[in-house]
């Protein structure tokens, strides 16, 4: 499945700072990276779960917030980009 991943950590404190590194880097290994806090890519269902999971575990709940949104057929997503053409699948590391 295709799924674009969107995160907002408050780093007002610096333990702020640290989550938003630790999920940057979490998701990272899962998916590409495509705007600040934009993540996209193909995941299996486990591997979906698994980095709802981790993303779980570094958030505060109270403060944190990480949306998924799972797109089953990739072929009902249409991107359109404005401005400079960031394709996710073009830098593989």
């Amino acid at each position: 499945m295709y799924v674009i991943a969107v995160y907002d950590i408050s780093t007002i404190e610096p333990a702020g700072q640290r989550r938003l590194a630790k999920i940057m880097k979490k998701m990272r290994q899962y998916l590409h990276h495509t705007q600040k806090s934009v993540f996209e890519g193909e995941l299996s269902a486990a591997k979906l779960m698994a980095l709802q999971k981790e993303a779980k575990e570094i958030i505060d709940e109270e403060t944190d917030y990480v949306v998924f949104f799972r797109i089953d057929n990739k072929k009902n997503v249409e991107r359109e980009c404005i401005g400079i053409q960031l394709d996710p699948t073009e830098v593989i590391i």
